[in-house]
C-alpha cells in the first residue's frame, strides 16, 4: 500500500505540471523552440539519474535515495516562488526529472520485485495507479487554469504538499529485496534489455508529443481556452489508466508479443488522424485513441524487465534510459517540426514513432522472448510441475 500511494504521488505532481505546461510557455514568454529546449533539460536530469540511480541505489539503499529524489523535486518546485530566468528554468527542470526519475528507478524496481516474489503479474495495475495520480493532478491543473492561478503560487503548493506527504510514507517503506546472489550480481546488456529499451524509447517518443503539444495544438490552431486546452492530454490519460487495470488479465490472454505490437499499429493509427483530418473532434479522438492502444505497452515492457536475470534496479536503470533518451531528443525534433513545419506534423512524426515500436516487438518475438520467458514466473511453475 504504501508503494502505490508513493508511487500515486510522484504522479499527482507530474500531472500537476503536465496541465499547465501550455501556460509556463505562455508565462515565460517564450517561443516554441526555446519552450523545447526547457523540455530537453527535463530529459536531462533523468539521463543523469538512470546513469547512476542504480549504483546509488545500491550504495546507500532505496530509502535514502528515495528520500534524496523527493527534496531535489520539493526543492526544484519551490524554486518558482520568484518567476526565472530563461537559465532558471532550465535549472530547475533538470533538478526536479533528476529527482523524478531517481524516484521512478526505486518505485518500478520495487513493483518488479514483488511481482516475482508473488508470481502474479501486477505491473499494469500498478502503473494505473500513476495514471490515477496524474488524472487526479491534472485535476487540479484544470481548477488552477480556470482560476488563472499564478505559476508562481502553483508550483511551491505542489511541492510542499508532496513534501508533507513523503515524510510519512518514506517513513513507513520498508524496501524489497531480491536474492543476494541476484542483487549483487554484475549489470550485464542482454539482447532482451536492449530491445525493450528501444520499445520504450519509440512509445516514449510517440506518446509523449501527445501530452506536451496537445494543449498547445488545441489552443492555438482551434481556439481553446486555457480551461479546455488540458482536455486533450486528460482524455489521453484516462483512456491510457483505464486500459491498464484490464492490462494484467490482457497480458494473460492474448500475450506480451501482441500487446506491444497490436498496441503500437492501434496507436500509429490513432496519432495519424490528428494530422489527417485537422479538426478539433478528430483530434481529440486520436488522442484519445493513443491513450487506449498504448496503455498496455509500458507496463508490459516493464514487466518483462523484471523478469530479467541481474539485479532489478540496474536493468530497470537501462531500459528506463532509454524513456530519458527520447525525453532527450523528442522535444527539440518536436520543437523544430512545431517552428518550422507545424504542429500537426508533430502528429505525422508521432504516428511513425509508433510504428517502429511493431517492429522492435517483432524483434523481440524473435530474439529477446526466449530468454526472458525462460526466467519467468510462470516458466518456474510449469517446470517444477513437469518434474
Amino acid at each position: 500500500m504504501v508503494l502505490l500511494l508513493m508511487n500515486a504521488g510522484v504522479f499527482v505532481v507530474i500531472g500537476s505540471l503536465l496541465s499547465r505546461l501550455h501556460v509556463l510557455q505562455e508565462w515565460m514568454g517564450i517561443s516554441y523552440a526555446d519552450f523545447s529546449w526547457v523540455l530537453f533539460s527535463f530529459s536531462c536530469g533523468a539521463v543523469i539519474s538512470n546513469l547512476i540511480g542504480g549504483q546509488l541505489i545500491r550504495w546507500q539503499g532505496p530509502k535514502r535515495i528515495l528520500s534524496l529524489a523527493m527534496a531535489c523535486i520539493v526543492l526544484s518546485l519551490c524554486g518558482f516562488l520568484e518567476k526565472p530566468s530563461y537559465a532558471g528554468l532550465i535549472a530547475l527542470w533538470t533538478l526536479f526529472s533528476f529527482g523524478f526519475g531517481t524516484s521512478m528507478i526505486i518505485l518500478f524496481s520495487q513493483a518488479g520485485t514483488l511481482q516475482n516474489q508473488q508470481e502474479k503479474g501486477w505491473m499494469s495495475f500498478y502503473q494505473g495507479i500513476s495514471g490515477v495520480g496524474v488524472i487526479l493532478g491534472m485535476g487540479f491543473g484544470w481548477l488552477a487554469n480556470s482560476h488563472h492561478f499564478p505559476l508562481d503560487l502553483h508550483f511551491p503548493l505542489v511541492g510542499f504538499g508532496l513534501a508533507l506527504c513523503m515524510v510519512f510514507l518514506i517513513r513507513a517503506f520498508e524496501p524489497l529485496h531480491q536474492d543476494q546472489s541476484e542483487e549483487s550480481a554484475p549489470f550485464r546488456i542482454t539482447v532482451t534489455l536492449v530491445l525493450l529499451g528501444c520499445i520504450n524509447f519509440f512509445l516514449l517518443l510517440s506518446v509523449s508529443q501527445v501530452i506536451t503539444w496537445s494543449g498547445i495544438l488545441l489552443r492555438d490552431k482551434f481556439q481553446f481556452k486555457d480551461a479546455m486546452a488540458g482536455f486533450g492530454s486528460l482524455g489521453f490519460l484516462v483512456t491510457e489508466t483505464g486500459v491498464r487495470f484490464v492490462g494484467d488479465r490482457l497480458k494473460r490472454r492474448l500475450g506480451s508479443i501482441l500487446l506491444l505490437a497490436g498496441g503500437g499499429t492501434l496507436c500509429a493509427v490513432s496519432l495519424l488522424l490528428v494530422f489527417t483530418f485537422q479538426y478539433a473532434p478528430a483530434a481529440l479522438f486520436g488522442m484519445i485513441g493513443a491513450g487506449l492502444f498504448s496503455g498496455t505497452i509500458q507496463p508490459t515492457l516493464l514487466s518483462l524487465c523484471s523478469l530479467e536475470k541481474g539485479n532489478i534496479a540496474k536493468n530497470m536503470a537501462f531500459v528506463l534510459l532509454f524513456q530519458s533518451l527520447a525525453f532527450l531528443v523528442g522535444p527539440i525534433l518536436s520543437g523544430t517540426i512545431a517552428e518550422q513545419v507545424g504542429l500537426f506534423e508533430i502528429y505525422l512524426f508521432s504516428s511513425l514513432m509508433s510504428f517502429m515500436i511493431v517492429l522492435f516487438s517483432v524483434s523481440f518475438a524473435r530474439w529477446g522472448h526466449a530468454t526472458v520467458a525462460s526466467s519467468s514466473p510462470s516458466a518456474s511453475c510449469a517446470r517444477t510441475s513437469q518434474r
